[in-house]
């Protein structure tokens, strides 16, 4: 789950990135460009994109204005690895994509100690060796079709198991 955050997060952070390389990127390969067509091009998605940005409530584009200072801000190893998700998620298929926003909705709409509790389980559990984080989830995965009472005595038995404090 945390994974799917930080995806739209990226995504937000990127779109941020791209507008404030906007003006930019045209002049850098205005000399290439003999016959016009790539300045043409990039004027018509440049006035998309101010159109876009400028239907935007004052709050939202706030919000990526201020998303766009601390990608800034990060170090130049982490803002790459956000490139790279954002373009692994641009990959992805519709399908895909759709299944990733119901589960960030899903976070979203979680009461926040809940999250915080599972933040502190993935934490863990990426500590765990590979063969324990894959016999973990397969261990999980059983838990799937009991009923919810058995369900959360197995679930607290394999956190005890595999999450000694």
């Amino acid at each position: 789950m945390p994974a799917s955050r930080l995806s739209l997060l990226t995504c937000c952070f990127l779109v941020l990135f791209g507008i404030g390389l906007g003006p930019v990127i045209p002049e850098a390969f205005a000399k290439k460009d003999k016959d016009n067509r790539y300045n043409r091009h990039v004027d018509q998605q440049n006035g998309d994109l101010m159109q876009w940005w400028q239907s935007l409530p004052p709050s939202e584009r706030q919000m990526l204005h201020d998303r766009h200072e601390i990608f800034q801000n990060l170090p130049q190893n982490q803002q790459e690895q956000l490139r790279q998700r954002w373009h692994k998620y641009r990959q992805l298929p519709p399908e895909d994509r759709q299944k990733l926003q119901k589960k960030f909705q899903r976070w979203q709409d979680m009461d926040p100690k809940d999250r915080d509790r599972l933040r502190g389980t993935y934490r863990k559990f990426s500590d765990l060796p590979p063969r324990d984080q894959e016999r973990l989830k397969e261990e999980l995965y059983q838990l799937r079709n009991l009923p919810p009472e058995e369900k959360e005595h197995r679930r607290q038995k394999l956190y005890k198991k595999y999450f000694t404090d």
